[in-house]
């Protein structure tokens, strides 16, 4: 899988995620304890922007290795954020919503150990 098919590939599944966000808007928040959809409504909002900045660098003809890391870090941060809302919020998720949050969190790790290996196979000097 070339760098820019993993990439074009995360931006698909992330803006699906903010997608059924939306779409669910009504119901999620209470899954995880919220009192309102706002705060789901921003990380949505959020996934979108960084679905497309997904996909603008994956059609560049050749990804670089900045990007890739870039993007490899930025789902690392989701990962541990994810670990740390189970963490701190465990009583207060109802079992889908943990469900959800550890499936979120596993399917953005394959994509950053997707993308940090395909950074690795670029030289340095790959910008």
């Amino acid at each position: 899988m070339t760098s820019n098919q993993i990439l074009q590939l995360n931006a698909l599944s992330t803006a699906a995620s903010a997608l059924g966000m939306l779409a669910f808007r009504g119901t999620l928040y209470r899954l995880f304890g919220a009192d309102s959809p706002v705060l789901f409504d921003v990380i949505a909002i959020g996934l979108l922007v960084y679905a497309g900045a997904l996909v603008f660098v994956a059609r560049a003809p050749l990804v670089g290795r900045r990007a890739l890391m870039a993007f490899t870090f930025a789902d690392g941060v989701w990962v541990a954020g994810s670990a740390i809302v189970l963490l701190l919020f465990w009583n207060e998720l109802t079992p889908l919503a943990r469900i959800l949050v550890i499936g979120a969190a596993l399917v953005v790790d394959v994509f950053a150990m997707l993308q940090f290996r395909a950074a690795g196979g670029l030289s340095s000097q790959t910008a």
